[in-house]
């Protein structure tokens, strides 16, 4: 658990452990319509709590007197009396502010005041905890790059519910068993609404930004619960034109995408540059593979365009993959080599390229949309909670560094 300081850590200890073991019985659990879930808001720390509520330990042989004394010089209310000298404080006050901030600020100066007081032993939130599971997806063992950018731990605390990521490619298996989740399709090679994968290379971009997750099956996403938008840009020799490109990612805007997933790369084009460009004018946050050109410093697009986010590939040593392409351009890395994901045909395999880095940090995108985040507060996000690699600070290798779900995650 999160706290601030406290000169008493004995009994900062014994409020943790009460905590823990009493969260059930102190949050509200929704029982059919009638029940109200309890807004949440973040310590100074960014841990999750009620909100307007305080745990209050009061010192061996304070009064009643002197505890109703205490509540009534803060303007609470003591709401539950619990085990030992254990109470818990209310602020309705507090808790009918629509501002988060604002009751953040104000829940803290109630806390930093109980901690002043002579009868008060021990003071804190009241925290949220959370259940942790291990999905049971048979080959997540083998997803290196799912637990090197720390998915796992992100999905405490956000699952991609409501997001909607594209992914503008070769299509997708639609009847793989380990994909779902498909919101809309659209083929701009065949010019029909069912955008079937001869190529592969969709199916196994999808996958890793997510592929069904603790369904006993296959492999884990990133994203478990994002909603997919497919768009079929590229032919059975996975090559596509300006035109079809620009149609994907115009379709995609219009079906709700929050996140738009590139893993191409090809020349400049002005065309490309305004659609990506409209895209992020749109909401939608734009990630692109910066190429597979072996240590080269060409800027290749979309992913140079500065409307978009170019991911560099790392390898499981966390140094840039061989083949991966570099520059000034380049805005993050994720994992790009032995990536196993899901292929044509109800099949799984690895493979390799800045096409498999790029759907990481879309994974994540959907994750952070999920959570409410604007376009422009998710690159920030994803950008400042990186995992800094190489050179220290921005550099042409990682950007700004290889992702990292669980620290940028709020």
């Amino acid at each position: 658990m999160n706290v601030l300081a406290n000169p008493r850590p004995f009994w900062t200890v014994a409020l943790a452990i009460i905590c823990a073991s009493l969260l059930l019985a102190l949050v509200p659990v929704a029982q059919g319509d009638a029940a109200v879930e309890p807004k949440l808001d973040m310590d100074p720390a960014g841990a999750p709590y009620v909100a307007g509520e305080l745990l209050v330990v009061y010192e061996p042989g304070t009064s009643v007197e002197t505890e109703r004394a205490v509540v009534r010089r803060s303007g609470g209310e003591t709401a539950q009396g619990l085990p030992g000298r254990l109470r818990l404080i209310s602020f309705p006050g507090i808790t009918q502010e629509k501002s988060g901030e604002a009751r953040e600020r104000a829940l803290q100066r109630k806390l930093e005041r109980f901690r002043d007081e002579p009868s008060v032993v021990a003071a804190d939130y009241n925290h949220i905890y959370r259940a942790t599971s291990f999905p049971d997806d048979p080959r997540l063992g083998g997803q290196w790059g799912l637990q090197r950018t720390s998915f796992q731990g992100a999905w405490a605390d956000a699952r991609g519910t409501g997001a909607k990521v594209a992914i503008v490619d070769s299509g997708i298996d639609k009847n793989h068993p380990d994909i779902g989740k498909i919101s809309g399709q659209r083929d701009f090679v065949e010019g029909d609404a069912v955008a079937n994968d001869p190529y592969g290379h969709g199916t196994h971009v999808a996958g890793i930004v997510a592929a069904l997750t603790n369904n006993g099956k296959g492999v884990a996403g990133g994203c478990p619960a994002c909603k997919l938008l497919v768009a079929r840009v590229l032919d059975g020799g996975g090559d596509t034109t300006a035109t079809k490109l620009v149609r994907g990612i115009d379709w995609s805007v219009a079906n709700g995408a929050d996140v738009i997933n590139l893993s191409l790369a090809g020349p400049d084009n002005d065309t490309l540059d305004r659609a990506v460009g409209d895209a992020r004018t749109k909401g939608a946050v734009v990630v692109a593979a910066a190429g597979n050109e072996y240590g080269a410093t060409t800027k290749r697009y979309p992913a140079a365009y500065q409307e978009a986010i170019a991911i560099s590939a790392t390898n499981e040593k966390d140094t840039l993959a061989r083949f991966s392409s570099r520059g000034n351009w380049v805005d993050l890395a994720a994992p790009g080599t032995n990536i196993l994901s899901t292929g044509t045909g109800g099949g799984y395999y690895g493979d390799s390229g800045t096409s498999e880095a790029a759907p990481f940090v879309s994974a994540l995108a959907g994750l952070l949309a999920s959570k409410g985040m604007t376009a422009p507060e998710i690159r920030q996000r994803m950008q400042t909670s990186a995992t800094d690699l190489g050179t220290a600070g921005d550099d042409p290798n990682f950007g700004h560094g290889r992702i990292n779900a669980n620290r940028a995650v709020p």
